[in-house]
């Protein structure tokens, strides 16, 4: 284990910083076989880790299982000491709540343990525990999300304080790097607030390039948005258990972060054991956390994302790179495809419960926050009248932890019946599960069993939505408040919305076709082009392929799952109080959701947001977006945990 000098202050003087690696890992503990660190894995990271010749190594918390007594974690450390001795660079702890069970004194003893860690600027009584670290054109800040004492799973206000010193004193760096345990997106179980919350503000004010986490058993990056483009990625990976429900077997592996730096560039691979051979060093990931610039511009494209043109029998993702990743759809429930789409073959899901579902490693590159562009073509057996009904396409998941941030909505294309006439209709979720609703504001026309070109642009800069039928705008735009936030955590559904709220004819009965998602707005006249069957790989920054399908993904493990059942979290210790909300409501029996009032109409929320006028777009703040608070659809709520 190297341990270079700790640096603190500004970048150094050189024409241009010299490119480096460092990576990052948590929750190296015992998966429950050990009582400290995770002997079966840590080490074999360790010797892969080197591999990449790092400086520095982030371990992001949870060190080890920890014990009641600061002198039994302490002994603990030693083996994490001990396993991690042969790492090339400098190990940048931090600890997690495992790692201060002990109570008062452990921050002392985690500062006398790791005593090469920066103490002589850190908030009061967080002295190496909270620190910083400059080498090259990059600031390290580790600050600690646990405390030792009183309430936890927090960042102390003396800690906020400081960080915000440091991070204001941080503009002469390209890119600045926050670690911490726990995820601000996992907002429900957690006190950190959230995305609108001061700490995660604070980070996206001063343009922080990433930060990192654990606590949750995954690996699961994601931009929150909220105001800015900090990458929060959480890497818990090191070796805790990883058999907490609902299973996503390529989320849930052992691995780690390498993260390259070079210049105003920085990009993160994730690296596991795809093959079975015992090392980890199979990259099954990459992003960019940052894109270089030339003059004065970020080189990062914008274009199409996703594309489902559902030919050759399948539901494969043909997006070309560097956007595409090839996130393959799967067939559930009878779903088919088949011939009769508007070009070739086309899903078809004509019964109740049929849907596909896209999902991989890096699905969370759909989750877009921001600018948007969906284009499709349906065929409609039926129009439903029930609220919710007709889902055409969406981009979620509903979690345990159901209205925390991770799990929203980013957005939601269908057709809803008000008052006896249809409207297009778009839905996302902001903050802790606060719905954004938009309907066009005139009625669409659908003839049955033909199929229509259908369009919804979404604008961050002009907080608008607009709607287009068969290529024509279908009304004005219609204003929004608010963009979506959070979300990594969804996949794409076709046809339906996921998979917990199957039964309530909230699917299309029908057919998809052309399906594309771009991270832009297209114009009027390009949605013109779409309608009329030109290849939606002709808009964006990259240039059309020719019409071969083929899979971009260069991820080796192709995993999906059915999103169902409960997440029950990393830790078996409770976890901290969750932060208020302005909930409409009723309280059942040890849950909380929303509920339409006994003997209202099914639709009687629709009717009020038309009285208030149909080109405004109101939000409901509720609780319980396990149930998603659908107007209409009665009480449904989730065990509290």
């Amino acid at each position: 284990m190297l341990q270079i000098l700790l640096v603190l202050g500004t970048p150094a003087e050189a024409a241009s910083p010299e490119p480096f690696t460092f990576v990052v890992v948590g929750d190296v503990q015992t998966d429950g076989d050990e009582s400290s660190v995770n002997w079966d894995v840590l080490p074999q990271l360790i010797t892969d880790m080197n591999t990449h010749e790092p400086v520095f190594g982030l371990f992001v918390g949870d060190l080890v299982g920890g014990a009641y007594s600061v002198s039994e974690t302490v002994s603990q450390w030693e083996d994490f000491l001990q396993a991690t001795d042969d790492f090339v660079g400098t190990p940048l702890p931090i600890p997690g709540n495992h790692d201060v069970y002990g109570g008062n004194g452990s921050f002392d003893a985690f500062a006398q343990t790791f005593d090469w860690l920066p103490q002589d600027d850190s908030p009061p009584g967080e002295e190496g525990v909270s620190y910083y670290v400059d080498y090259e054109n990059v600031r390290f800040v580790g600050i600690t999300s646990d405390q030792e004492s009183g309430v936890s799973y927090r960042v102390s206000a003396a800690g906020l304080s400081w960080l915000d010193g440091v991070l204001g004193s941080s503009d002469e760096f390209d890119h600045v790097f926050v670690y911490t345990h726990h995820p601000m997106s996992f907002s429900q179980e957690n006190n950190l607030g959230g995305t609108s919350g001061d700490f995660w503000q604070m980070l996206v004010g001063y343009g922080v390039t990433g930060v990192f986490n654990g606590h949750w058993h995954r690996y699961q990056p994601s931009q929150p948005g909220a105001g800015g483009a900090t990458w929060e990625t959480i890497i818990g990976t090191g070796g805790g258990w990883t058999g907490f429900d609902p299973i996503r077997e390529y989320q849930q592996m052992w691995g780690f972060l390498v993260v390259e730096v070079a210049g105003d560039s920085a990009i993160a691979s994730f690296y596991a054991d795809d093959d079975g051979d015992g090392s980890y060093d199979d990259r099954m990931d990459s992003y960019t956390l940052a894109w270089p610039v030339s003059d004065g511009e970020s080189t990062q494209p914008h274009g199409l994302l996703a594309r489902y043109t559902f030919d050759d029998g399948d539901a494969s993702d043909s997006a070309p790179a560097p956007l595409g990743r090839g996130i393959d759809a799967i067939l559930e429930n009878g779903a088919q495809i088949s011939g009769s789409g508007v070009s070739g073959d086309a899903l078809w899901v004509p019964d109740d419960d049929e849907y596909a579902e896209a999902g991989a490693i890096d699905d969370y590159v759909l989750s877009l926050n921001g600018d948007l562009t969906i284009s499709l073509w349906a065929n409609f057996d039926s129009l439903s009248t029930t609220n919710w009904g007709n889902t055409l396409l969406c981009y979620g998941t509903n979690d345990y932890y159901s209205e925390d941030e991770e799990t929203n909505y980013s957005y939601w294309l269908s057709v809803e019946e008000v008052s006896g006439e249809f409207y297009l209709f778009m839905f996302w979720e902001q903050d802790d599960g606060a719905n954004v609703y938009a309907y066009s504001d005139v009625p669409v026309e659908l003839e049955l069993e033909a199929w229509h070109h259908l369009a919804a642009t979404r604008s961050a800069e002009g907080m608008a939505v607009e709607f287009f039928v068969n290529g024509e705008p279908l009304g004005g735009p219609v204003s929004v408040d608010a963009m979506p936030t959070s979300g990594g955590r969804g996949m794409l559904y076709f046809g339906s919305d996921t998979p917990d709220f199957l039964g309530n004819d909230y699917d299309l009965h029908g057919g998809l076709d052309e399906v594309c998602i771009y991270d832009m707005v297209l114009g009027a006249t390009e949605i013109q082009g779409l309608s009329a069957l030109e290849d939606c790989r002709s808009y964006g920054d990259q240039p059309p392929e020719d019409d071969t399908d083929t899979d971009t993904d260069t991820d080796t493990d192709t995993d999906t799952d059915t999103d169902t059942g409960s997440d029950t979290g990393s830790d078996t210790d409770t976890p901290g109080a969750g932060g208020d909300s302005d909930v409409i409501g009723v309280q059942g029996a040890g849950c909380s959701c929303a509920a339409r009032p006994s003997g209202a109409p099914a639709r009687v929320h629709h009717y009020a947001w038309l009285i208030l006028g149909l080109a405004g777009v109101l939000r409901w703040r509720r609780s319980g977006k396990s149930q998603h608070a659908r107007p209409g659809s009665g009480q449904r709520c989730s065990a509290a945990p």
